[in-house]
């Protein structure tokens, strides 16, 4: 039965007249999800236990990146190649909870965990509570990506201090075949689409194998170390929705280390970082901020510290985090 979230009072009929009824006359999932969270779960889901091979396109303003993956799931788990064509060549090779980045021009492999967000996935954490901060709508089987039928999903947000997404995903396996984020009157900030695909038989595992030599090349292990941020002074109030998922150290590439924390609730996601203020840059203005793309960045100076909040979030959102946040010394132990 479609849960009553979906469907407004007036709308509380016959379950037989609902399901024939629901995609011409009010919003629902597919026949399959019950919930706007169960509909995100199984895109999530599919990117991960789907075979597929297929070329995407990533577009943000003028920049226009296509890339080439194959994924593949059998026995010893997951095992995915992602090939970047355009620019620097660079590939990412993963096998279940290890991801390595090659990077030719610096003979170097970064050996990382996989992020729970990359493309054809979608989600960073949970989202039980996505129709408190999201409406979502699907209507069923209307567009073609990539040559197949696909449900488009929106998922707009109740305020406006984040963005919304567009959604395609493929009417039998659930894999996301296009994904578009969009500002508060509607516009396009940044969209990935599969071009060209295939799933399941019509894979070919050759795709999983590298050609590149790395024999030689310099291994790197991130290793990045867990801070307690509260513990250190730092209150930061995180807007409505959104949890810390990640609290670590970060290498810069000088000798300090900075502080990043990474929020989110569940589609959208903050970074924050903290740094010390350099003596050359005490007389800098104590805000700023730019816009990079589709990610909006704002910096605020917060005693002899430095916090810059980034993210494809509306700039309003990131500036009121900054400043609402304060650092309170913590009392030396004796």
């Amino acid at each position: 039965m479609i849960s009553k979230p979906w469907l407004p009072s007036r709308f509380e009929r016959p379950r037989r007249f609902v399901l024939a009824a629901c995609w011409t006359v009010v919003p629902c999932v597919p026949a399959f999800a019950q919930t706007p969270a169960q509909l995100l779960m199984q895109i999530q889901t599919a990117a991960e236990t789907t075979d597929y091979s297929g070329t995407f396109l990533y577009q943000q303003g003028n920049v226009m990146i296509t890339s080439r993956v194959t994924h593949v799931v059998d026995g010893e788990g997951v095992k995915e190649r992602l090939e970047v064509l355009d620019g620097d060549a660079q590939e990412y090779l993963r096998n279940n909870n290890v991801v390595k980045s090659l990077i030719p021009a610096k003979k170097m492999v970064v050996i990382d965990k996989p992020r729970k967000d990359r493309f054809p996935a979608l989600l960073l954490g949970p989202v039980d509570n996505v129709d408190k901060y999201y409406d979502v709508r699907a209507e069923k089987g209307n567009s073609r990506v990539a040559g197949r039928a696909c449900d488009v999903i929106e998922v707009m947000p109740r305020v406006d201090d984040r963005y919304g997404f567009r959604l395609c995903a493929d009417a039998k396996s659930r894999l996301l075949l296009k994904s578009q984020t969009v500002d508060g009157q509607g516009a396009v900030i940044e969209q990935v689409t599969f071009t060209g695909l295939s799933l399941g038989s019509d894979v070919d595992t050759a795709g999983l194998k590298s050609p590149l030599d790395t024999t030689d090349w310099k291994q790197v292990e991130q290793k990045p170390v867990m801070v307690d941020l509260p513990q250190e002074g730092w209150r930061i109030r995180y807007p409505a929705g959104f949890t810390p998922i990640m609290s670590i150290v970060r290498p810069k590439g000088t000798k300090e280390n900075v502080k990043q924390l990474i929020l989110t609730d569940g589609l959208s996601s903050i970074s924050v970082f903290i740094q010390r203020v350099k003596d050359s840059e005490k007389t800098f203005n104590n805000q700023g901020d730019a816009r990079v793309g589709s990610m909006n960045v704002f910096r605020q100076r917060i005693d002899d510290y430095w916090l810059t909040a980034i993210g494809a979030i509306p700039l309003m959102t990131l500036k009121d985090l900054a400043v609402s946040t304060k650092f309170i010394q913590p009392v030396s132990k004796q």
